[in-house]
C-alpha cells in the first residue's frame, strides 16, 4: 500500500513539531546534567538574563539574533539551532518511515530521547540517570498505547525482551572492559533494546528479527564508534587541542593518538536509529 494523504501530512506536520521538540532537547541539554528544574525561565548563559518567548524561537531567534544574546551580545553556541535542525531531521525521517499510524508514537519518543542523551554524552561524558529512565518509563507508555492501537500485544513482550537481551549484551562488554565500556551505555542499552524489540515485534511476527535488529544495531554503532574515534583522534591532533574532551579527564591524557577518550553514546543511539528506521533492510 502507497502512502496516504494523511501520511503526507504527518511529515508535514513533523517539520513544525519537530523544531519544537529540537528546543525542547536543547533545554534538556542545558538543565538535565545540572539537575536544573525545567520549570526555570529560560536565560542567557553568560548574563543571566531571562529570554522572552520571541527569543526561544527554534532556529529563528538565533538566526535573527545573528547568533548573540540580545541582551550582552556574547555570541551563542550555533549548536542550539543544529540540535534543533537535526532533531527535527529525526521526526521527518520517522514520520515518512511510520506515516499515520500507531507505531509511529515509540520512535518518536525514542529519537527525542537519544538526541537529547547523545548531545550530553559527546559535552559532559555521562549518561544521566535522571533522563535515560524517565525516557524508558514514558517509552513504555506510548508502546502499551500503540500495541493496543495495533492489537499486538505480543509486541510488548519482544520489547522487553529485547531490553534485557541488548542491556545483558552490554553488560556482558562491561564487565570484560570497564574502561572500554561504561556501565551508563549499559543502562541506555535498556532503552535502545525496548524499541528495537519494539520495532521488531509490532512489525514481524517470530523472534529472528528482534535477534537480527538488535546485532546489526550493535555492528552499526561498533563501527560508527571506531570510525568516530578515528575521526576525532585526527582532528584533536590537527588542532592539537582535545576537542569534544572528558571533562574528568586528568590534564595532559591521554597522551597517545587512538588512546585518547571518546563518549560511546551517540555511537550507540545512531546504530540504534539507523536500523530502526532502515529495519526492512536489515530484516
Amino acid at each position: 500500500m502507497g502512502p496516504t494523504n494523511m501520511d503526507f501530512l504527518v511529515v508535514l506536520l513533523a517539520i513544525p513539531i519537530g523544531l519544537v521538540v529540537g528546543g525542547f532537547v536543547t533545554m534538556l541539554v542545558d538543565r538535565v546534567p545540572d539537575a536544573t528544574p525545567l520549570t526555570v525561565r529560560s536565560r542567557c548563559p553568560f548574563c543571566q538574563s531571562p529570554l522572552s518567548m520571541a527569543e526561544t524561537v527554534p532556529v529563528v531567534s538565533w538566526l535573527a539574533q545573528r547568533g548573540r544574546c540580545r541582551h550582552c551580545g556574547d555570541p551563542v553556541t550555533p549548536a542550539y539551532p543544529v540540535v534543533e535542525l537535526v532533531t527535527m531531521g529525526l521526526w521527518v525521517a520517522v514520520a515518512a518511515r511510520f506515516g499515520w499510524e500507531w507505531t509511529l508514537l515509540p520512535p518518536l519518543v525514542m529519537v527525542t530521547a537519544l538526541m537529547a542523551l547523545s548531545v550530553i554524552d559527546m559535552y559532559v561524558y555521562r549518561l544521566p540517570d535522571l533522563l535515560v529512565f524517565p525516557a524508558l518509563g514514558v517509552s513504555a507508555v506510548v508502546m502499551v498505547i500503540a500495541a493496543l492501537g495495533i492489537d499486538r500485544p505480543s509486541a510488548l513482550i519482544k520489547a522487553l525482551a529485547a531490553m534485557l537481551g541488548y542491556g545483558g549484551m552490554l553488560l556482558i562488554l562491561h564487565l570484560i572492559s570497564p574502561k572500554g565500556m561504561g556501565f551508563g551505555d549499559v543502562k541506555l542499552a535498556l532503552l535502545l533494546g525496548l524499541h528495537l524489540g519494539w520495532v521488531a515485534g509490532s512489525t514481524w511476527v517470530g523472534w529472528i528479527p528482534v535477534f537480527r535488529l538488535m546485532l546489526y544495531a550493535l555492528l552499526v554503532a561498533s563501527f560508527l564508534g571506531g570510525f568516530g574515534g578515528l575521526l576525532l583522534a585526527v582532528v584533536r591532533r590537527r588542532l592539537s587541542r582535545d576537542v569534544l574532551a572528558d571533562p574528568e579527564a586528568t590534564e595532559g591524557q591521554p597522551t597517545r593518538f587512538l588512546a585518547q577518550s571518546l563518549p560511546f553514546g551517540p555511537a550507540l543511539a545512531t546504530g540504534t536509529v539507523i536500523v530502526a528506521l532502515l529495519a526492512d533492510s536489515f530484516v
